[in-house]
């Protein structure tokens, strides 16, 4: 069967496993010399971790010296082989034609790889010059493997080869098609620069610079758009080119989608001060106005939706409720109320009747208006259109009643809402709230509403909050049962070339490679959920930890974040990544939970190390750019550039350190150092002078903003979590104590 088969392939890399969590303490394991009998445990050794504080060159010496051992120790055998083909990768750069001769022997053992090692010995023949062997290479991958994941890669190696050697017309067709089938590539502004000088060697002035105009435009932040705009200002009768409207509203739009937005809001306003009449100025100014908000220049983006509002088109209708949210944001319930009043002129529809009422019923509530809060939330409700935003309503008015003191009818409103459809995102938080307002008025009732939200949400934030208020024992998770797939589908799977070489891309170490090999598998079988699963678990195995959760949390939320379903014990290691543990703990130095760190990543970026928020965070624990200057600064290290946090190690040291800071300032509150980490701690200090007297439940549901609210109801829920799968039993029975 399919676990059998995959515990087959994979028996050789659980000793490696073991080997990146015990870490690197003998003097053996930061040497050349390996003692090891057996060729499968002599490779094991030679690809095994070295300290990431040696330097590259001297682990690559380690590294080739420890290969060189098993060749040596093991000829003819598979682990030998592997050697062999590992020894040609790390010699590539180095020494080009001898690693030539390692892969030209491994392209014989390893046919699995085929479409990898032509395209490895590609690159070597760049290496020492011969282009047209490179090129030979890069050209047969599609002919070999119609289906291999470096078509693009490929294509876009054999369109530079071409434009080295002068074969422009060839260059230019494979540059372009490259650049357009994987735009997201980093290789593909280079591309299209390279494309760019072909056209302008070969006589062809307007295609390069419409090309060049694309570079600049889709590429912003690049340092190839910076040449584009030199070859456009070489190629104007001037001397000085001038971007047309359409290329600043383009760069404008790519900088905001891209959540640079100090540099969209430049772009836009320049875009609109020189486009009078440009047809598409509305969607510009709607733009510029969220630009501006997400930096938190409300006296800037007000006036911009202000006037957008008035306007006839699609986006003065999201301009509106915008500006509803803004006024809620500048606590102007004046103008706040005025908006509210004008509804009926405005013919607004009913997604943005919604958002401006239920940002009116806010203020209310805010100002302790609690009945006009409760009218405009039953407004809400009714305009609602879809079932989560009438609920949503529903659940302020409750809160409102509760606000008020008005326990009974509290509980009354959340039990009923509770009890019209059970919805997994509101139904806990219904219940929970109608057994907390029984408990204020001393109602026995209370710890059964808790257990029933135990029992039918159990790994739900407000189950743990229902234990800590009710001193219950964790509620007994569903035993994980057999996989529902079919047994065809499991064949098939194992038939699969994407698998095969996956497995062996994992075998060698190469877990990027072989994550995305197993992600293309991920797509075939979307339907299959017993394939499903075992995907989610060898992409969490070869390191793949963004996939792997994405899929988890796509296909298996249920079970791991609701208790609804059996967990098989693999999927929890991939819904709750522990590989960066090492390093958070080198970081954390005892200053802060390592869990809680784990927990912020996890709910910030899902593990994408890629990741870029729409407000310009960046990197695992979404580091804003001039927070991790200021915490570089702060500890006395180099400040970082925007690329570096992309870094995985460069991510986790400032995220872990600015987390202990606002630990440190908020005197060990967890709830609000989250929050803070997500809206600021001026934000946080201000929402503790208002309601820091309240119980840490009753505080997180006050937390003004929904985004930092949620967030920190997931970041918790997390992080308690962690600390259950780890077996480790929270010392605190406070929600906002760290275990």
């Amino acid at each position: 069967m399919l676990r059998v088969v995959i515990l087959a392939w994979f028996a050789l890399l659980l000793p490696l496993a073991a080997a990146f969590g015990a870490g690197n303490g003998s003097a053996s394991s930061v040497t050349g010399v390996m003692s090891c009998e057996t060729a499968d445990d002599c490779f094991r050794s030679a690809v095994a971790p070295l300290p990431p504080t040696m330097s590259s060159h001297e682990r690559a010496r380690i590294r080739l010296e420890r290969l060189r051992q098993v060749r040596e120790r093991h000829p003819g055998s598979l682990s030998g082989a592997r050697a062999g083909l590992l020894t040609g990768m790390l010699l590539a750069d180095r020494e080009p034609a001898e690693a030539l001769s390692f892969l030209r022997a491994a392209h014989r053992d390893f046919p699995i790889l085929d479409d990898y090692i032509r395209f490895w010995m590609g690159e070597a023949y760049l290496k020492v010059g011969d282009v047209g062997l490179a090129a030979i290479l890069y050209d047969s991958i599609p002919e070999v493997e119609p289906d291999s994941l470096l078509l693009t890669r490929s294509l876009l190696r054999s369109g530079t080869v071409r434009y080295r050697v002068g074969q422009c017309k060839l260059a230019i067709e494979l540059l372009i098609k490259a650049s357009a089938d994987e735009p997201q590539s980093s290789e593909a502004p280079a591309a299209l620069l390279n494309a760019a000088e072909c056209l302008i060697s070969d006589l062809r002035p307007e295609e390069a610079a419409a090309t060049l105009r694309r570079v600049w435009t889709r590429y912003p932040n690049t340092k190839e758009a910076r040449e584009a705009q030199v070859h456009l200002s070489r190629l104007a009768p001037s001397g000085v080119w001038k971007p047309s409207p359409d290329d600043r509203l383009a760069r404008g739009l790519t900088l905001h989608a891209m959540a640079m937005h100090v540099e969209a809001a430049e772009e836009l306003t320049t875009f609109l001060s020189a486009s009078p009449t440009h047809p598409r100025r509305d969607d510009a100014k709607f733009k510029l106005g969220v630009s501006f908000a997400r930096l938190k220049l409300y006296d800037k983006s007000a006036p911009v939706f202000m006037e957008l509002s008035k306007h006839d088109s699609t986006e003065a209708h999201d301009a509106t409720a915008w500006l509803a949210r803004i006024y809620l944001r500048q606590g102007d319930g004046d103008r706040l109320q005025a908006l509210g009043q004008s509804l009926s002129k405005l013919a607004l529809p009913a997604e943005q009747q919604f958002a401006v009422l239920m940002a009116i019923g806010v203020w209310h509530e805010d100002q302790g208006h609690f009945q006009e809060a409760m009218g405009a939330y039953r407004g809400a409700a009714q305009a609602a259109e879809n079932f989560s935003d009438q609920l949503d309503a529903w659940w302020r008015v409750g809160w409102t009643q509760y606000r008020g003191g008005q326990w009974r009818e509290a509980a009354q409103t959340f039990r009923e809402v509770a009890l019209r459809k059970e919805d997994p995102q509101f139904t806990p938080k219904f219940l929970y709230w109608s057994a907390r307002s029984l408990e204020r008025v001393q109602d026995g009732k209370a710890k059964d509403v808790y257990g029933e939200l135990c029992r039918a949400f159990p790994l739900t934030y407000y189950c743990q909050m229902a234990q800590l208020r009710s001193m219950t024992q964790p509620p007994t998770l569903l035993a994980s049962g057999p996989g529902s797939g079919n047994d065809e589908g499991r064949s098939s799977l194992l038939k699969e070339r994407h698998y095969r070489k996956a497995a062996e891309l994992q075998m060698l170490g190469l877990q990027r490679e072989a994550g995305e090999e197993f992600a293309k598998l991920s797509e075939r079988y979307a339907k299959n959920r017993d394939v499903l699963l075992e995907l989610t678990a060898l992409l969490g195995e070869s390191g793949a930890h963004h996939q792997a959760l994405r899929l988890a949390r796509l296909h298996f939320r249920d079970g791991v974040e609701r208790g609804l379903d059996p967990v098989p014990p693999a999927l929890w290691k991939v819904a709750y990544p522990t590989a960066y543990l090492p390093t958070i703990r080198g970081y954390a130095n005892g200053r802060v939970d390592p869990f809680l760190v784990a927990a912020i990543i996890r709910e910030e970026s899902q593990y994408d190390a890629r990741a870029v928020s729409r407000v310009g965070a960046l990197g695992l624990m979404q580091l804003m750019l001039p927070t991790a200057q200021a915490v570089a600064k702060r500890s006395g290290g180099t400040e970082p550039v925007r690329e570096e946090l992309f870094d995985q190690d460069t991510n986790i040291r400032y995220g872990t350190r600015y987390l202990a800071q606002l630990v440190e300032q908020f005197s060990g509150n967890i709830i609000r150092a989250i929050a803070a980490y997500n809206a600021g701690p001026v934000a946080v200090q201000n929402w503790v002078a208002l309601h820091g007297d309240k119980d840490p439940d009753e505080f997180v549901e006050l937390i003004p903003y929904q985004e930092t609210r949620m967030y920190v109801k997931r970041v918790l829920r997390s992080y308690r979590e962690y600390q259950r799968l780890a077996e480790q039993t929270c010392a605190t029975q406070f929600l906002d104590k760290a275990c």
